[in-house]
């Protein structure tokens, strides 16, 4: 069951990903840096008015042992109304933000974002729902859907010269398809209403989840603030596109994973043997895909970039090969912050973050003055120390043991080593021409899939674990 699970959700944001990067790219071609970076630049803001209007409820919903149609319904409600609420405020300060800081054409992106957070928003309840009956299969399906004609409309817009409106109308149409299609399969579950008293249940643990959402917003979104009102639009806007590859791992396995598992194990003992062989696999799954690839964009990023885009973009490759790696190891350490949910300890994950924060927050501020890259640099150091003790503390949480966590982790680890040593003996780590560049991509991938088939036995034992039943969870009122 997990494991199918996890198949549908981590296709499902492979997909989104590959989807949004081609946009992406396609969509470099037309506009320069600065116009890339106000959509980089008002991100922060749609995400900031998601998660207050959220109240942590959407993880509430997805733990709760049960559940009420009014309760839904109630969550509902409020979130819409926070929505609609919170993107006409953002909406009123769009010119004032823009004079301010000086950011040419900030205004119109804010206000057709502003849209996209009442979409996003109403979206979520319906989903969340679907999510705590593990209908991820279906998810999946509307997802996928939604994403592929939002993107066909937006490239059509960028190819008419839509430039930066593209990436609005694509968010635009994305999040109305969504919203309608949950909406519709959940409508016999969910009442919506405003009864807002029904909602303690759900807010007594979704207050910290709020808060911890808050402080990993700060943490993840303070260096795009930052580096658009110090260093301007263009240099946002580079550092935005490098940045997406980082994430890549996260939004397309680790994030999914972790709501599925917040799910799946909401009834297990967080210490016992199952609960640990199932963390032990889904790292082991995770690591097996994420070292691998990000690790090959610290060398194989360079030529296509160079060779596709313009030179304006040129230094995207050098950030990229600082925060590549730091995508892998965040993807096997962020599922720290599920095992806490799983065991109860919110506050404890709200504290935690708070370290967090701070310490990013002021790695940011020291070094922006140094500029971009410096930053980049400060940041690839901060989060890998960070990242190894959220690990530790994933051991720590399941008595997984170290052994067993280096076990886990063993065929990702020598599948990589492997291939960054082969193609750097045969075809060299700088290919400069195409041809050069598909022999190093095809030698990197046979060397990492060679040592998985080697370690077999491993990949089945990981692979039954994912797919191994679950028991019946319990139903809703």
């Amino acid at each position: 069951m997990l494991g199918k699970n996890m198949l549908s959700m981590s296709g499902l944001s492979l997909y989104r990903n590959a989807i949004q990067f081609g946009m992406n790219i396609a969509i470099a071609a037309f506009v320069t840096p600065a116009d890339y970076g106000l959509v980089v630049f008002t991100t922060p803001f749609v995400v900031l008015i998601a998660m207050l209007t959220d109240l942590g409820m959407t993880s509430a919903i997805t733990r709760a042992p049960t559940l009420s149609r009014d309760e839904a319904g109630a969550a509902f409600g409020a979130m819409v109304l926070g929505g609609i609420g919170c993107a006409a405020l953002l909406a009123i300060v769009a010119y004032p933000l823009q004079f301010a800081i000086g950011m040419n054409g900030l205004a119109p992106v804010m206000m057709g974002m502003a849209v996209v957070v009442i979409l996003s928003v109403t979206a979520a309840t319906p989903r969340a729902m679907l999510e705590r009956q593990l209908r991820y299969g279906r998810i999946a399906a509307i997802e996928a859907a939604a994403i592929a004609i939002a993107a066909v409309i937006g490239l059509t817009v960028a190819w008419h010269g839509g430039g930066v409106w593209s990436l609005v109308v694509y968010n635009l149409v994305n999040h109305l398809l969504r919203a309608g299609a949950f909406g519709w399969l959940t409508r016999e579950t969910l009442t919506p209403n405003l009864r807002l008293r029904q909602l303690g249940r759900l807010l007594s643990f979704g207050g910290w989840v709020l808060a911890t959402n808050l402080l990993n917003f700060l943490a993840r979104n303070s260096d795009n603030l930052l580096v658009g009102a110090w260093l301007g639009a263009s240099m946002v806007g580079l550092y935005g596109l490098a940045y997406q590859f980082m994430l890549a791992p996260l939004m397309a396995i680790t994030w999914p994973t972790s709501g599925i598992l917040l799910a799946t194990l909401r009834d297990q003992d967080p210490h016992g043997p199952e609960t640990r062989a199932m963390v032990a696999s889904v790292l082991s799954a995770t690591a097996m895909i994420t070292m691998p690839t990000m690790t090959f964009l610290t060398f194989g990023l360079a030529f296509p970039v160079h060779a596709l885009l313009s030179p304006r973009w040129a230094v995207v490759p050098a950030i990229v090969a600082w925060l590549a790696p730091l995508g892998a190891i965040q993807s096997i350490a962020s599922y720290n912050g599920t095992l806490l949910m799983v065991a109860g300890k919110a506050r404890a994950q709200f504290l935690l973050t708070i370290v967090n924060t701070l310490l990013l927050v002021a790695t940011f501020v020291l070094s922006l003055p140094f500029g971009l890259l410096a930053l980049v640099k400060a940041y690839a150091v901060v989060i890998t120390l960070l990242s190894l003790a959220f690990i530790w503390m994933t051991v720590a949480l399941t008595g997984l043991g170290w052994g067993a966590l280096l076990r886990a982790l063993g065929p990702a680890i020598s599948g990589t080593a492997v291939a960054l040593g082969v193609v750097g003996a045969t075809v060299g780590l700088a290919p400069v021409s195409w041809p050069g560049w598909i022999a190093a991509a095809g030698i990197y991938a046979a060397c990492v899939l060679a040592v998985y088939v080697a370690l077999g036995a491993h990949v089945r034992r990981t692979i039954a674990v994912l797919t191994a039943p679950r028991p019946t969870l319990a139903t809703d009122r």
